[in-house]
């Protein structure tokens, strides 16, 4: 379990609206921050508001120092009364933060050919975990012949083009995007999972590893697709949260175990990043 930090609270310095319902905010932290990874989450709420009472989870979207302090970014999408509140905070606004949580995503130094698989906000962390890689902040991409060597393909998918929400982030860091529609709009008519499905071939599997966030439908489809597949496979999984820190079990899901056949477990302590064929959906 990762080390639970409560960095009390952060102000509010931007939270834009860059598409229909989904917003890009920054927050100024309080407290200073060494690290936070990509695939972790925070935990925020509006500070002295007891409606909603609970905090949202919220992945990284984007972590940086500035001389004012450590400040985090996040993509998100509107959903419910708590990401409607959250989205209705300005500049200057205080909130309460709790993080960064859960276990994040780890680098395969065997594995230079890492492939990136988001669907819709899914693209959030993966667009953290893109910038990451390519600037060389992991272990293995401080070592100058591995990251010569490193190569990143990102897939984006969503319903419609509009959909397709940081793009544009993603783009900056990486050459080889690989966009898929619903309504063919943009790039490959069809799913996500189903453009990667039909790249699989030209992959080195020995040499690859893919990392995956997006909804149900499509991680459930990506997990059929990985089963008879050699290449390891993580996925942040995207559930609902009331806690974060594994009290009150309303994230569980069913996951394979070795001793006991599965388990449930805490999407915020035991994850949010599970080795797909560990999980189980029946």
């Amino acid at each position: 379990m990762t080390k639970i930090l409560n960095l009390d609270s952060g102000t509010i310095i931007e939270n834009q609206e860059i598409a229909k319902d989904h917003f890009v905010m920054s927050v100024l932290l309080t407290t200073h921050l060494d690290a936070a990874l990509p695939g972790q989450f925070i935990m925020m709420r509006k500070q002295g508001v007891k409606d909603p009472l609970l905090r949202r989870p919220l992945s990284l979207y984007g972590f940086f120092q500035t001389e004012a302090g450590t400040v985090l970014e996040f993509l998100y999408r509107v959903l419910g009364k708590g990401t409607l509140a959250l989205s209705r905070l300005v500049a200057g606004d205080t909130v309460d933060i709790l993080g960064p949580l859960g276990k994040p995503f780890e680098v395969i130094e065997a594995r230079p050919h890492i492939i990136l698989l988001a669907g819709g906000i899914g693209a959030a962390p993966l667009s953290y975990f893109l910038e990451y890689l390519a600037k060389g902040l992991d272990r293995y991409g401080k070592n100058a012949q591995q990251a010569e060597m490193r190569r990143i393909t990102f897939y984006f998918g969503a319903a419609n083009a509009s959909a397709l929400v940081g793009l544009p982030q993603i783009q900056r860091f990486c050459p080889d995007v690989r966009i898929a529609t619903d309504d063919a709009s943009a790039g490959f008519a069809g799913t996500v999972t189903e453009l990667l499905r039909r790249d699989l071939p030209e992959f080195d599997h020995a040499m690859t590893s893919i990392y995956a966030c997006g909804p149900t439908a499509m991680i459930k489809s990506l997990s059929q697709l990985m089963q008879t597949s050699s290449i390891p496979c993580y996925v942040s999984m995207e559930e609902r949260m009331a806690c974060g820190i594994g009290a009150c079990l309303g994230c569980s899901i069913k996951v394979r175990q070795e001793s006991s056949g599965w388990a449930y477990c805490q999407v915020c302590t035991d994850g949010p990043v599970f080795n797909i064929k560990d999980l189980m959906w029946d």
